[in-house]
């Protein structure tokens, strides 16, 4: 009760004062990020590869690839990368037919070995498909069309900036490439391949997700959980005789609105947010409803081990007298949290020379638990994923290519 107590001190004192203000995302307009000078011509585009990367970048686009139809996609990066000279290990997810990319030097499969540093990026995209197109706007080309920015601009400007890394090495790099399914679904992909490689620790991940070009110093954790309530059902004009499981449910969400500016804060990543993102209940207009439900995502801002359960207590405080109301009433609310939680990720940003950002987003980082140093960078920014006008610049693909052979520089640097 003392905990419950404390928490809800800091609520009704969060009530009273000012409501905080909205963090500020990256921005939407595309901006000129430095290219970071190169040690040497390991991470400088030659002409040639520069081309290659629009290609291979309309190529990708122009491949429908909806989460749980990535199969079109995977089979054009496997035969794309095994042309490369890379191996290929095809990884299942789940019995779908569906399956992770991963590549890595054929020297390394000979000598039986994986590779230390995986370089990662994920295949699918959100519906509706849009084609590629491109378009000059005032002197400038652009790529538009679905998954341009999330993740098809990470991935083939990563295959372009690993392959010319591991060709400029006079020894074999440990380096691979690993390109997953399912990343907007829950991250399918990225935990059937963290189980398919449970017994293999990677000395550094380098993930690809749109970041304005800039390193990520961190990103929101995630805690997803489910209203459910049963009440009874009536006739409308006789409501005294049932029990709404809507009334409630509303009462739930208003409750958990009300919360949220007490939630944890950071200075990295300012406020926890949540989103009531689904409800569903009712049978129709005249019938007292039984059955209600919410689907709602709350965004941690902050990293410590015990985010997760901390918020958990204060939802469950919160919510105890609708609980207690529900149940005096014949009617039920249960809080249904999920099991796939994490805290804010803090994300290494120790490479001289790239800009640092944070970013609020969530990504698969979490679910490969098995990774050292963790980078996460791309061209463009989140605010235009997943939107009609999804799209960036050629300039921004080169920008994002040069800056991932940096980090690989950074990475290799004492080898």
């Amino acid at each position: 009760m003392a905990i419950i107590t404390s928490i809800l001190s800091v609520f009704f004192l969060a009530l009273i004062s000012a409501a905080p203000q909205a963090p500020v995302a990256l921005s939407a307009v595309s901006s000129a990020v430095p290219t970071p000078s190169a040690s040497n011509q390991s991470t400088t585009l030659t002409t040639k590869e520069i081309d290659e990367i629009f290609n291979l970048h309309e190529d990708l686009v122009n491949i429908p690839s909806i989460s749980n139809d990535e199969v079109k996609c995977a089979e054009f990066l496997s035969e794309y990368l095994t042309e490369l000279g890379y191996y290929v290990e095809k990884v299942p997810v789940g019995d779908t037919g569906t399956y992770d990319v991963f590549a890595y030097p054929q020297a390394l499969k000979d000598e039986g070995f994986w590779p230390e540093v995986l370089v990662t990026s994920h295949i699918d995209t959100v519906s509706p498909f849009y084609p590629f197109e491109r378009r000059e706007e005032n002197g400038t080309v652009y790529h538009y069309g679905r998954g341009t920015v999330d993740a098809k601009g990470p991935i083939a400007t990563m295959i372009i900036a690993t392959h010319k890394f591991a060709q400029s090495r006079t020894e074999t790099p440990s380096l691979g490439m690993l390109f997953v399914v399912g990343e907007e679904i829950g991250g399918t992909g990225m935990k059937a391949f963290a189980s398919y490689a449970q017994n293999t620790t990677f000395r550094a991940g380098v993930f690809g997700e749109p970041t304005q070009g800039k390193l990520a110093s961190g990103h929101k954790g995630s805690l997803r959980l489910v209203f459910e309530v049963k009440g009874k059902s009536a006739h409308s004009e006789y409501p005294w005789l049932g029990v709404s499981a809507i009334n409630y449910l509303a009462e739930a969400i208003v409750a958990l609105n009300m919360l949220e500016p007490a939630l944890p804060r950071s200075e990295l990543l300012d406020a926890t947010t949540l989103n009531v993102g689904l409800i569903a209940g009712g049978l129709a207009g005249n019938v007292v409803p039984d059955i209600a439900n919410a689907s709602i995502v709350v965004r941690i801002a902050r990293s410590e081990d015990d985010a997760v359960s901390v918020v958990q207590d204060m939802i469950s405080g919160i919510l105890s007298p609708v609980v207690a109301r529900a149940g005096a009433a014949n009617a039920t609310l249960d809080i249904v949290f999920s099991n796939t939680t994490y805290p804010a990720p803090i994300l290494d940003t120790d490479v001289e020379g790239l800009e640092v950002a944070h970013v609020f987003f969530r990504t698969d980082i979490p679910s490969l638990t098995q990774v050292g140093k963790r980078y996460l960078l791309g061209p463009r920014t989140i605010e235009v994923a997943h939107t009609p006008v999804e799209g960036l610049s050629q300039e921004e693909l080169v920008q994002a290519a040069e800056a991932y052979g940096f980090i690989l520089e950074s990475l290799f640097a004492r080898e």
